[in-house]
């Protein structure tokens, strides 16, 4: 019998990675409010930005 957590994940799981791709492409488009903290971004999610 499969445990509550792996049912969940299975349901819900792209749905989470397809938040996560939608999150990071809006932080790779955004600058940071705080001009003394911008946080390197990684490449994969440099290439999420709109020239």
């Amino acid at each position: 019998m499969k445990s509550n957590f792996t049912k969940f994940v299975a349901k819900f799981g792209g749905l989470f990675a397809a938040l996560a791709v939608v999150i990071a492409s809006v932080s790779a488009n955004t600058t940071c409010m705080w001009i003394s903290h911008q946080p390197e971004l990684p490449d994969d999610v440099k290439k999420l930005r709109k020239f």
